[in-house]
């Protein structure tokens, strides 16, 4: 372990010195992503290793020794995999053109299109309107309440709550 610990300060101080070495970033071109391996010793986010960061590599490598075993193996120091996102609904006409709701739209359903889709005419003019094919209005930006085209689902003017609340 400690010949391991040895291989890996001399890897970061090669890593340090290169990046100490590169031209500064240019205001027409973006700064140099930072590598992986000093991101993650960099733990104030600060874009530098301190003597002290240094010191605490092999603190910081212990962390990825997840079963406690003194060894790191490529499954302990591959990134977490992203939260599953729920999945979401379909939209309505997709929702009324799949009669079996297998996620598929089969010849049969394409067929019978022109009767599934009249279950979304709700005032029966022959027509599907933006609020017909859109129910509850587009889903909101991320994080706010409002839809891109003004207030509040279910909100007529947007100063706030509906008056009969």
């Amino acid at each position: 372990m400690k010949s391991t610990l040895f291989q890996l300060a001399a890897a970061l101080a090669a890593i340090l010195h290169a990046a100490a070495q590169q031209d500064p970033p240019r205001e027409d071109h973006p700064p140099h992503p930072v590598p992986p391996i000093l991101a993650f010793f960099d733990a104030d986010r600060d874009g530098v290793l301190s003597e002290r960061k240094i010191r605490d590599a092999s603190k910081a490598l212990g962390k990825l020794d997840h079963d406690g075993d003194g060894e790191i193996t490529a499954e302990e120091a591959r990134p977490p995999m992203p939260p599953k996102q729920p999945k979401l609904p379909p939209p309505p006409v997709i929702a009324a053109l799949d009669a079996d709701r297998d996620g598929t739209i089969s010849a049969e359903e394409m067929e019978d299109a022109p009767e599934s889709l009249k279950t979304l005419d709700k005032n029966g003019d022959g027509e599907l309107s933006p609020e017909e094919l859109h129910p509850n209005g587009p889903p909101p930006p991320e994080g706010r309440g409002k839809t891109p085209q003004g207030p509040p689902r279910g909100e007529a003017d947007g100063d706030g709550p509906l008056e009969n609340e």
